[in-house]
C-alpha cells in the first residue's frame, strides 16, 4: 500500500464529507419532526447524498492507496 500525500488528503476529505453529511441530516430529520411546513427535511437529503460521497470518496481513495504507482 502506498500512503502518500493523496491518500491522506483524500481520507480527511472524505472524513468532512462524513461530518457534513451526518450534520445535515441530524439537523433535517429534527427540523422535519418540529415544523409541520412541507419541505422541512429536505436538508436531510442532501445529508445523505454527502454521506455517498464521502464513501466514493473513501473507496477512490482506498483504490489509489492499493494500485501500484509510478513512485
Amino acid at each position: 500500500m502506498h500512503w502518500g500525500a493523496g491518500v491522506v488528503a483524500g481520507l480527511l476529505i472524505g472524513v468532512v464529507w462524513l461530518v457534513a453529511g451526518a450534520a445535515l441530516v441530524v439537523l433535517g430529520r429534527h427540523r422535519r419532526r418540529v415544523s409541520r411546513a412541507d419541505g422541512a427535511g429536505n436538508m436531510a437529503v442532501i445529508g445523505f447524498f454527502l454521506l455517498a460521497v464521502a464513501g466514493l470518496t473513501w473507496f477512490a481513495t482506498l483504490l489509489l492507496a492499493l494500485v501500484p504507482g509510478t513512485s
